[in-house]
């Protein structure tokens, strides 16, 4: 605990950018107070050490396996599970998170990076095509596979079969265009490179952006070449 507590925010923002969930829980303002350490950032305002440094320390000793071989042997509702617990619940967290950051530093240094508008632009629209389809996996897709596979359809087999099949398509059309905003960000942002004289806030911005697409790529993978064969071989398609 003594070796995070005197780390600065921005090393350890740095190391992951899902840590800002937890300074944001805190209320603190990591951006700001980058050059402090947590200790000197908790004295100031007051929070318990011992809290937020075991917070944080949970979040960097976090490491998925994602090993597609392992990943391989799940049955499809651990997979989900999986999936929920290791990308879903990470989205739902990061997201407001990033959209605040990016529309700070679109805000502020716009009118000299005229780029980071579109940054903005591109990701609030990817943020709300996400969101939204996260949503449809938990509430449609989800549910329909895990009910094929404990063989409980709502319906008859015929047709809880082709209803999947709808909801397959639809999950492949909508990553398809998830990772095309994706890699225009990528694009527009030179593989999330910040420019020399970027200020931290910045920095941190363009981290936590790299994060979440390695994020989404591993996601991306797991249910493109794991999730939908499954489904599809289980319901016969």
């Amino acid at each position: 605990m003594e070796n995070i507590l005197s780390e600065p925010l921005f090393s350890i923002v740095a190391q992951s950018p899902a840590t800002g969930a937890v300074l944001e829980k805190f209320h603190v303002d990591y951006c700001h107070l980058s050059k402090k350490t947590l200790a000197e950032v908790c004295a100031i305002q007051q929070i318990p050490a011992s809290v937020i440094a075991n917070a944080i320390q949970k979040v960097l000793a976090f490491k998925p396996n994602n090993n597609s071989s392992d990943l391989s042997q799940l049955s499809l509702t651990e997979l989900i599970n999986y999936i929920l617990n290791n990308y879903h619940a990470y989205l739902k967290i990061q997201l407001p998170v990033l959209l605040g950051q990016l529309e700070k530093v679109a805000n502020k240094h716009g009118e000299k990076f005229p780029f980071l508008l579109d940054v903005f632009f591109f990701f609030e629209m990817w943020k709300d095509e996400i969101s939204a389809h996260l949503i449809y996996e938990e509430s449609k897709l989800f549910p329909a596979i895990t009910a094929l596979e404990k063989k409980q359809p709502t319906d008859n087999q015929e047709n809880t079969m082709s209803e999947l099949d709808k909801l397959l398509r639809i999950l492949e059309k909508e990553h398809d265009h998830s990772d095309d905003l994706m890699e225009k960000i990528k694009t527009l942002t030179q593989n999330f490179t910040a420019p020399p004289q970027a200020c931290k806030t910045f920095q941190l911005s363009f981290i936590a952006l790299k994060d979440l697409y390695q994020n989404l790529e591993e996601h991306l993978q797991i249910e493109n070449n794991l999730l939908i064969p499954k489904a599809k071989k289980l319901a016969l398609l």
